[in-house]
Order: structure tokens, then sequence, then C-alpha cells
């Protein structure tokens, strides 16, 4: 039996897992950044955070506006980052995935606000696996501080991240370079603010 196809589907699937979990980083920090320093009256993406700071107050929120409504900010940063890599000569299957799975961040983190009903069979079985993040795992992010399990795909790149303390430590980098504090989150207790870190 000719198995010289095994190493290069191993390589592929390695690829495409890896895409997905730098898409989920890449939600992380743009969650981090909208959490923490973001304002609804900037320009172009000041809608993107003032949608974020709802869900804060209401977590389901986002699930009431339309499927574009939800992502068109997603998309379009999706739809500019795969004509970068394009025009780059960079379009790769790391970064084809990286782009494939940016396109499903808001859904994914929508179904962690969804009942098991609602999700249906298919959707609850990849949150088991951890594949696509589980409600419990998001819902730490939405107690307390607020300042933990900012990345919304998998249950996999949080823990570490939270672990080696990663937002603090660039917020602190943010602080000593520039002198800004993270912003007060209005949703949060204040025996839990921790704009000091």
């Amino acid at each position: 039996m000719d198995t010289c196809w095994i190493m290069p589907a191993l390589w592929v699937a390695g690829q495409v897992l890896a895409g997905l979990l730098l898409a989920d980083f890449a939600t992380g920090v743009i969650h981090w950044f909208q959490d923490r320093y973001g304002d609804p009256s900037w320009p172009v993406i000041g809608h993107a955070i003032y949608m974020n700071q709802e869900h804060h107050k209401r977590p389901r929120f986002f699930l009431t506006g339309t499927v574009w409504k939800r992502n068109r900010e997603v998309w379009m940063v999706c739809a500019a980052t795969a004509l970068l890599l394009l025009f780059l000569d960079s379009f790769t299957t790391l970064s084809g995935s990286f782009v494939f799975f940016g396109l499903f961040a808001n859904e994914v983190h929508g179904a962690s606000h969804r009942t098991g009903r609602e999700n249906g069979p298919f959707i609850r079985a990849l949150q088991r696996t951890g594949l696509i993040q589980n409600p419990l795992h998001h819902a730490a992010h939405h107690r307390r501080a607020k300042n933990t399990h900012y990345c919304t795909m998998t249950n996999w790149v949080n823990p570490v991240l939270d672990s080696i303390r990663f937002f603090p430590a660039i917020e602190r980098v943010v602080f000593l370079s520039t002198g800004i504090r993270p912003r007060f989150d209005s949703t949060v207790p204040p025996r839990f603010q921790d704009t000091a870190r």
C-alpha cells in the first residue's frame, strides 16, 4: 500500500490547524484592543467598538442582528488581508486557512452565546472538542473584570496567553512607552477594575 501521501497530508492538516490558532490569536488581540483601548467615536472602526461594548452590557445583543451586520467589519478585514497576501504572493495553506477561519470568527463567537438547542448537534460536537469555543470557556471572559479569555474561536489559545499573562504584559509596555492606561469599562464592578495592573 502506497503511503507517500501521509506526510504531505499531515503537513497540510498542520498548516490548516495553525491557521485556525493564528485566527484565534488575532481575535484575541483585536478583542483586547477594543476592550481596553477602543473608543466608539473613532472613525471607521468605532462601530465595531460600540458593538463590542454593547456586547459586554448585553451579551446576546449582537445575535439579534443580521449575519451581515454581525460580520461586515470582519469580512472586510479578511478580504483586505487576502488581497494583500495575493499581492505579496504570500497566499499559502497557512495564510489561506488564517483568512478562511477569520471569516467565521464572529459566528463562532456567537455560537458560544447560544444555547445547545440553538446551536444544534454539529456545533455542540465541535464545541465539545474545543475546536470551536464552548459557552463555558467563553463565559470566563464575561465574569468579573473581563480581562481574560479574549480569544473567541477555540478553547486552546486562551489558557496559554492567560498563563503567561500576555495581555497584561502588553499593557505594561504600552503604559511605560506612552503613559496610556487601559480605559475604564463601565460594565465591570469597581472592585474588579484593574487598570493599574
